[in-house]
């Protein structure tokens, strides 16, 4: 489940924690009250009752997730381990899919109303301080990509999967190995269509601050939250559908190749997220 639109700085921070696509879960799930303040530092400075809105909101958030999504994350885990151990992996795998889509949507329905709200608290000074970080951002993270050649962005890839099934299974077999290459060689880069659609965005999204006070004006910021991709999003979503379909392809081809000792990895590394999450709701 990946997000793309770093636009929306504070929604990113909060799904990437939530979600937990980051290392250190625990440690930054129960750190989420600077931890975000300091993400959001890098682009718009707040006042002090602006931050202790903040605060108080994600102390909310924190305790309505952890008791209302996590058992949900670790019932889906002990499904996904049972699968992998009965070999039915392959027949439930779009659930999966699904179900990490689903706690997604939730999670942005929890946290839109909020999210306006605080971007309609915004002076006008922040407004400018926000959109001006934003597009000096894209602007280093495109030149940044043109600097790559494509056989630069394709190791580059390579290297990422590689590491990532690592990370999963273990030392990887020169079967699997061979496998990873044929993945990365059908993954379609993303790279220039996501420069094109940020940049349609954050125009959609500048036109929208400007009314931010209005009702007409935070359902636009609200709508560009929750469906960021109406605006020039078309060719993104195409590669994203495509991307996704080698995604799966290639993981159930992988997972027809795991040794015992290889599924035992996969099944502890489970288990450790697993554990994660008991232990954050008990806290």
């Amino acid at each position: 489940m990946t997000i793309h639109n770093k636009s929306s700085r504070l929604l990113i921070v909060l799904l990437s924690i939530f979600l937990l696509q980051a290392c250190g879960i625990k440690f930054w799930y129960n750190r989420m009250d600077w931890v975000v303040p300091w993400y959001l530092d890098d682009y718009v400075e707040l006042s002090s009752q602006q931050e202790d809105t903040l605060e108080t909101l994600l102390e909310l958030k924190t305790e309505w997730h952890r008791s209302n999504e996590l058992p949900k994350y670790v019932s889906m885990l002990n499904r996904m381990e049972a699968d992998i151990k009965s070999g039915a992996i392959h027949q439930t795998y779009d659930r999966y899919r699904r179900d990490i889509r689903g706690f997604y949507d939730t999670l942005l329905d929890e946290l839109s109303d909020d999210l306006v709200a605080q971007t309609a608290s915004l002076t006008d000074e922040q407004i400018k301080q926000l959109m001006d970080n934003l597009d000096k951002e894209a602007k280093e993270q495109y030149e940044e990509f043109q600097e790559l050649t494509d056989e630069e962005r394709q190791e580059e890839r390579l290297e990422r999967l590689e590491d990532s099934f690592d990370e999963w299974i273990g030392s990887l077999t020169d079967e699997q190995e061979k496998l990873i290459k044929e993945m990365a060689s059908l993954l379609k880069s993303s790279g220039e269509a996501t420069h094109q659609y940020r940049a349609k965005w954050r125009d959609a999204f500048r036109t929208a601050l400007a009314e931010r006070k209005s009702e007409s004006g935070q359902a636009a910021i609200k709508s560009l939250i929750t469906d960021p991709y109406q605006v020039g999003g078309e060719e993104m979503n195409a590669i994203r559908d495509y991307n996704g379909n080698i995604y799966k392809e290639y993981q159930l081809k992988m997972y027809r190749t795991l040794s015992a000792k290889q599924k035992r990895h996969v099944i502890s590394e489970i288990e450790d997220y697993r554990e994660d999450f008991e232990d954050l709701i008990d806290d």
